[in-house]
């Protein structure tokens, strides 16, 4: 499949460039997106290349002692007790510590956890003092713990009881420094926030860990204790420690190890606003990696070690160039701009869709089909996220951690305006087209579509109610279905 889409990209590409002529620059603009994320995508083919389907790793029976911190910055009490049950019937040897960051934070219920913790008879580090964020919060309990293996959980993580029959057999392997998990969520049936991330379990965290390049999601996370110190810890240097960590722990020789089972459940972001914000993050720690600690000069990495982290930065970079795509059937219909010259509707059809089909198969071999439409919808919608984030980190550096909320979730943001006018402007263009089909071709009607179709999932989760927002989702695409079929049926009727 992956060879059959670069084949077809090709194809496409060569064609599309012979409609460039007479269009300006909007339409070279358009093709130089179109060439940089077909360029993307036989990267990522590449790399996928080398998962092995089907391939299972079994660790060795779990041997050594085992410390878990579960890090808490103001989630709710009754989140965060669960979480602390869990921890406490996993069934192996271990000690559960409560890593709580509330009073350095300012949260209000920092004393509620203090409470709790001493109420199940755990150990509590309440910091007063220290640099703000989680990996100076993990980095102040390992100094205070002694065992040789560490578990990060999330405070609204519930751990399974086999937690360790899992993955602690890994680190019999000296040369293992960590090893992490798919990240698993009780999400609801049509995830639009695209919280479960297939892609990312099933195809890119594979092909990582083929090359000991899998990095850590931060929750569900085992480490060497001896690896850690090695590194001087968790990175404190980027944003979130998880990507960072890893990276450091890959540049001192450490293994990593990606175990394809989860071994815990979370609560995800269940608003667009709170998914923003934490993609926005998280995009932010990519780039500034990128930027600033590039793999291509870090000491200590393997050839493919570089390859994946690139790709991982650079990914950002490719969705921010990906906006053209949400950009064209406005500047096609509203601002006159063309982007390709002299293309029959039947022309588009023969040379894009078969383009279009095969990438979305590719992403369905590994996703599913439903994951694959949500892949591609949560990319397109997280485009301007992260040109946004690309913005902040060359002008304002490193901004402050923060955790994802739980409770009060905020229903708009500021981070969701730019989709927020993408949206009209597709719409604006669904109209203006239906309604006079000489502005311009029926290909941008049944574009503006496509990707109102698309950013419109996800935008629509304002929110925290699964119900509610899950409700919505096939009376959104059915109006957008029927009023562009409606345009585009009427418009060849009456031509």
């Amino acid at each position: 499949m992956a060879v059959l889409v670069v084949a077809i990209g090709v194809v496409y590409l060569v064609w599309r460039a012979g409609t460039l002529d007479g269009t300006g620059v909007a339409g070279h603009l358009f093709y130089t997106a179109e060439v940089v994320s077909y360029l993307a995508i036989v990267w990522t083919a590449v790399m996928m290349c080398r998962v092995r389907p089907g391939y299972v790793r079994r660790p060795p029976a779990p041997a050594g002692t085992l410390d878990v911190f579960v890090t808490v910055c103001g989630e709710p009490v009754e989140i965060v007790e669960a979480t602390l049950r869990a921890a406490l019937a996993i069934d192996y040897p271990h000690r559960t510590y409560v890593l709580n960051d509330g009073r350095i934070a300012r949260r209000d219920d920092w004393r509620d956890i203090d409470a709790l913790a001493a109420r199940l008879g755990l150990t509590c580090f309440t910091r007063t003092t220290g640099s703000k964020g989680k990996a100076a919060n993990l980095n102040h309990a390992l100094a205070r713990t002694d065992a040789e293996a560490i578990m990060t959980l999330d405070a609204d993580h519930i751990a399974v009881p086999d937690l360790a029959e899992r993955v602690l057999g890994y680190l019999r392997d000296p040369k293992v420094g960590f090893v992490c998990t798919e990240q698993r969520f009780d999400l609801g049936r049509y995830d639009v926030l695209n919280n479960a991330e297939p892609m990312l379990y099933r195809a890119v965290q594979p092909a990582k860990d083929r090359d000991s390049a899998a990095s850590s999601c931060g929750n569900g996370t085992l480490y060497r204790r001896t690896a850690l110190e090695s590194a001087g810890g968790f990175s404190e240097w980027n944003i979130v420690e998880d990507l960072h960590t890893s990276y450091e722990l890959h540049a001192r020789g450490w293994r990593s190890v990606y175990h394809p089972e989860a071994v815990s459940v979370g609560i995800a972001p269940a608003t667009a606003a709170e998914y923003a914000k934490q993609r926005s993050r998280w995009a932010m720690d990519g780039l500034r990696l990128l930027l600033f600690d590039n793999p291509l000069r870090k000491p200590g990495l393997t050839g493919w070690q570089r390859a994946h982290y690139l790709h991982t930065g650079i990914g950002y970079l490719v969705a921010c160039v990906q906006m053209m795509f949400l950009l064209g059937p406005p500047m096609s219909a509203l601002a006159g701009m063309e982007i390709a010259s002299g293309v029959s509707l039947t022309a588009y059809v023969l040379y894009a869709l078969p383009y279009l089909l095969s990438s979305m198969l590719l992403v369905a071999a590994y996703a599913g089909l439903r994951g694959a439409q949500r892949t591609i919808a949560s990319t397109l919608f997280n485009a301007p996220l992260y040109a946004l984030s690309f913005v902040r980190v060359v002008l304002s550096g490193r901004p402050e951690s923060g955790a994802t909320a739980k409770a009060a979730l905020p229903r708009m943001s500021i981070l969701l305006l730019p989709q927020v006018l993408f949206a009209a402007g597709l719409a604006a263009t669904i109209l203006v087209v239906g309604l006079n089909p000489d502005v311009a071709d029926l290909s941008a009607l049944v574009w503006a579509g496509m990707l109102l179709a698309m950013v419109a999932g996800p935008l629509s989760a304002l929110s925290e109610r699964r119900a509610v927002v899950e409700r919505v989702q096939v009376p959104i695409r059915a109006v957008i279905a029927v009023t562009v079929l409606g345009f585009a049926v009427t418009a060849l009727i009456a031509g």
